[in-house]
């Protein structure tokens, strides 16, 4: 890794980081500001205006009482997919198809930096900003948390949870960057890069809106991605494992790819 070139482009790309954390942080302090300890059922009569079956293809549980299970649903069902899923096309796209697209990229090669260590820095870089964003954001849901409703958030379990979905997020990081690597145009880098990931969302959205088409979540990186469940103690090892072998495996093939491929430079 070139600890100049992940410098310039943290110099680059930081404040896309910083407007994502601060879209979540806002979302994250109005759904903690809307938990009523006292009277979660007048809460949850506000959801129930929503159909059943689009409740639950958007991942919402109108079994979530306690805090901790609350934020699971009501916050890390979607939100904490889908929003991060839109910063790891922009930032995965933008780390290599479009420096390469715009000729950019020729700045790189010329430094005395291989290949290798030029890709590998930006894709650590990829995940390293993942892995910032979701610490971030388990700090400030446990400072808001504890400021709002003291002893009221499982701590461990909402680890469990930030972990497991900071690995979800990682996974879409390399799906986008992978497709950045392959791909010399921005155009075709982002059709794969992002169309996979929405596809995956919506196949999952799909598969839990309908028991008919409910094997559609088994072919979706979401559909073993249960927020509730990970914070009521299911066991999360293989799940997590999984993902992270999807991370290494695409991180070692975008590197493979990008050594070998033919620049239009």
């Amino acid at each position: 890794m070139s600890s100049t070139l992940f410098k310039t482009t943290l110099k680059k790309n930081w404040t896309l980081l910083l407007i994502f954390f601060g879209v979540l942080t806002m979302y994250m302090t109005i759904m903690i500001s809307m938990y009523d300890p006292e009277d979660m059922e007048a809460l949850m009569s506000m959801f129930k205006l929503l159909p059943p079956d689009l409740m639950k293809a958007l991942g919402f549980s109108s079994l979530a009482t306690d805090l901790t299970a609350y934020l699971a649903s009501w916050l890390y069902g979607l939100l904490m997919i889908a929003f991060p899923m839109i910063y790891s096309i922009i930032l995965g796209n933008k780390l290599v198809a479009k420096m390469v697209d715009n000729g950019s990229f020729a700045y790189l090669l010329s430094t005395p930096n291989s290949r290798v260590k030029i890709i590998t820095t930006q894709g650590l870089y990829a995940l390293s900003t993942v892995l910032v964003l979701f610490s971030a954001l388990f700090g400030l849901g446990v400072t808001v948390c504890g400021a709002m409703f003291p002893g009221a958030l499982d701590i461990t379990a909402f680890f469990r949870l930030n972990l497991t979905t900071m690995l979800v997020n990682m996974v879409v990081m390399m799906i986008s960057f992978f497709f950045s690597c392959l791909f010399n145009e921005t155009k075709m880098s982002l059709s794969f890069g992002a169309g996979i990931p929405i596809m995956f969302l919506l196949m999952n959205i799909l598969g839990g809106a309908s028991t008919n088409i409910e094997f559609l979540k088994k072919f979706s990186i979401y559909g073993i991605y249960d927020p509730i469940k990970l914070v009521h103690g299911s066991e999360v090892w293989g799940v997590n494992l999984f993902y992270i072998g999807i991370i290494v495996a695409l991180f070692i093939a975008s590197v493979f790819i990008f050594k070998k491929k033919r620049l239009p430079l």
